[in-house]
């Protein structure tokens, strides 16, 4: 009988071999989101905290408020509010990217010539502020929550800061802007930053205006359609509301559960709301007897949760991630590795 020879097809076995560890190499080594902050302040100084957590998360961008923008007292023009001051020992080798706040209202009052007017002067600003700290900047982030009255001009404002610029731009994104994108407009920017924070009214309620679950899930199905390029900004900041007879009366910011759980002027009455027994001062604040502080926060198992959500309806079309906001006391409210852990999280 004659044997038959059997051939075994080395060819095709070491392509499929290399296709499957290229498979394997990309999947281990997926590339990881870059982790930055927004740096919130009038007065730009890093302490050792700030400056060990960048080292520790690898940051090589920040996100620095320069300025806002209001009208005047008088009401006759917009006007730069509290520039920033620079330590610029605190700069090193850091990648800035300016953030300018401009509030809903001065487009409201102003007319198209206003707006490009407007629009020259930003840019000199921030010209003259990059100037100062010797940093050669090609991108910048306005922050607005535009309206469908404002939506036009407040385009054309962005519009025109590029023409003058040429520089890329980024605008800041509201949930119920992603919902109601055909009302609201979208802005013609090189990509959006989605806040996934300030979500509900600032009252007297359980619900934590910060983040709340439900609130998010009506919004943030829309994800899925939003044609904008997307970062996300996540909340890391805490703040507390003074209450009296009902109503909110102050935001204390920068204060969170510890400011008050050891101190004996304040009650635990229920999950983070606190009563004053009598008047007192804390803080540089002054309470009345039976003022209620209501504290709001945004938990680790929350940020995860928001990771979660954001997976689920975003077609993996997430940028990178921005934690608001780089300070001292807000690093303290959580564990070394979490924000890295939250951003591996999101796909």
């Amino acid at each position: 009988m004659k044997q038959t020879k059997t051939y075994f097809p080395f060819k095709q076995v070491y392509y499929f071999l290399t296709i499957i560890g290229l498979l394997i190499f990309s999947s281990c080594h997926r590339r990881e989101k870059s982790i930055s902050f927004y740096c919130w302040k009038t007065s730009f100084h890093l302490d050792t905290v700030e400056k060990e957590t960048l080292k520790f998360y690898s940051v090589k961008t920040l996100y620095v408020r320069y300025f806002d923008i209001d009208i005047s007292a008088d009401g006759a023009m917009a006007t730069p509010v509290s520039p920033i001051q620079f330590d610029t020992a605190s700069l090193s080798n850091l990648q800035i990217i300016p953030v300018v706040y401009i509030k809903n209202r001065v487009f409201e009052k102003s007319d198209s010539a206003r707006v490009s007017s407007l629009a020259a002067h930003v840019y000199q600003l921030v010209s003259d502020i990059n100037k100062s700290i010797n940093k050669s900047i090609n991108e910048i982030q306005f922050d607005c929550d535009w309206t469908d009255s404002t939506k036009a001009k407040y385009f054309f404002f962005l519009e025109k800061y590029r023409s003058i610029s040429k520089q890329i731009i980024s605008a800041t994104i509201r949930l119920h802007q992603v919902k109601y994108k055909n009302r609201t407009g979208i802005p013609l920017v090189d990509f959006g930053v989605l806040m996934y924070y300030n979500m509900g009214e600032i009252n007297s309620t359980e619900i934590n205006s910060v983040y709340d679950k439900n609130t998010a899930s009506r919004y943030v199905q829309s994800l899925k359609t939003y044609p904008l390029k997307l970062d996300i900004a996540l909340p890391i900041f805490s703040w507390s509301m003074l209450i009296r007879e009902g109503r909110v009366v102050k935001l204390l910011n920068k204060m969170n559960f510890s400011h008050f759980e050891n101190d004996s002027n304040f009650t635990l009455v229920k999950r983070n709301f606190f009563e004053t027994k009598h008047a007192c001062f804390h803080g540089g604040y002054y309470f009345k007897g039976n003022d209620i502080v209501k504290i709001e926060s945004v938990q680790e198992n929350e940020l995860l949760e928001i990771a979660e959500q954001i997976n689920k309806y975003s077609n993996k079309k997430i940028g990178n991630i921005i934690f608001y906001d780089l300070d001292k006391a807000n690093l303290g409210l959580y564990e070394k590795n979490i924000f890295r852990e939250v951003s591996n999280h999101i796909n």
